[in-house]
């Protein structure tokens, strides 16, 4: 069984979808880490616009 993770749920949460959408590798170079950390800024960054986008059009369609 998985031991439990302590700490904050959501910074849990965020790691735990980095790790699995972008995993990082020890033999990554400097570039490709910082591609990876890019690529997944944006990917949030994306998520949350959409997310507060669909809160803004339901509240206009309520």
């Amino acid at each position: 069984m998985k031991e439990e993770k302590k700490g904050n749920w959501l910074k849990n949460q965020y790691r735990g979808l980095k790790q699995t959408l972008i995993p990082a590798h020890p033999t990554d170079g400097p570039w490709k880490k910082f591609g990876k950390q890019t690529a997944f800024f944006m990917f949030i960054t994306l998520m949350v616009c959409g997310a507060v986008a669909m809160l803004i059009a339901i509240s206009f369609a309520h």
